[in-house]
């Protein structure tokens, strides 16, 4: 078991993951029904969950071309948002990820586990045959849930995830797997600051809103609010907001 997961680990940080965590099974008890690691693979003994950390200069595509003799004034904002910012800071961290994803399963398999993964997120393509048949275009498998299950980090106000090494920027995909593997430690301390920053929240008015029975002091295993999805891409289309609660939290911030 020891030696397995450290190649595993090794593996994908040598090719490209920035931060690597792995939770055994039983940590996904009381989850959803269809969202249990053990719905899509039956003998799953463990999570492995690994993200790709997002550029800091993806994140404040605001201040680039701001004075471009190449770009028109009117586009700029959309060109910068919808293809520098989705390009660098999303869709091209996903497929490293879902590279990465395949080759584990597969090397896992050749062991003789059955594993399985799913894309990163859904592309706008994705996203459109998703919502006419899931509503509020929810994943088949929880990413955020499995992150923090794997002590990468913990949910934050605006339900993504904060880890310490690089707050919320960061994207994330999970190999379910047959494989018994060393679960890491879960998070102890909290990382979000919580009410007492709120910056997400207030960058994101109306999509967000705080569940009455969540605990402000504990470290945030689950969602400690509700985000209306489509209200939240309504505003980036309005505002070019895209990315901009991640950008705002301070946790691990450059600067």
């Amino acid at each position: 078991m020891e030696a397995l997961t450290k190649e595993v680990i090794t593996w994908l940080k040598t090719n490209g993951a920035s931060i690597v965590g792995i939770s055994n099974v039983e940590r996904f008890d009381g989850a959803p029904k269809g969202h249990h690691p053990c719905d899509f693979v039956p003998a799953a003994r463990s999570v492995i969950t690994f993200g790709v950390a997002v550029l800091h200069q993806s994140l404040y595509w605001e201040k680039h071309l701001a004075n471009s003799e190449f770009v028109p004034a009117e586009y700029r904002q959309d060109i910068l948002q919808n293809y520098l910012f989705m390009q660098t800071g999303y869709i091209i961290p996903n497929t490293l990820l879902d590279g990465m994803a395949l080759r584990i399963a597969n090397f896992l398999e050749s062991r003789g586990y059955l594993s399985l993964f799913f894309p990163a997120t859904y592309s706008y393509e994705e996203d459109k045959f998703i919502q006419q048949r899931i509503p509020f275009g929810l994943g088949l498998f929880s990413q955020r849930h499995a992150a923090v299950r794997a002590g990468l980090g913990e949910f934050g106000l605006n339900n993504v995830v904060v880890t310490p090494r690089y707050g919320p920027r960061v994207r994330l995909n999970s190999v379910i797997t047959e494989a018994e593997l060393t679960p890491s430690p879960l998070l102890k301390e909290k990382v979000c600051l919580g009410e007492s920053c709120s910056l997400c929240l207030q960058n994101c008015p109306g999509a967000i809103s705080l569940r009455p029975d969540f605990d402000p002091e504990a470290v945030w295993y689950n969602t400690p609010a509700r985000t209306d999805i489509r209200a939240c891409e309504k505003l980036d289309l309005v505002h070019y907001c895209r990315g901009r609660c991640v950008k705002v939290c301070p946790v691990a911030q450059k600067s």
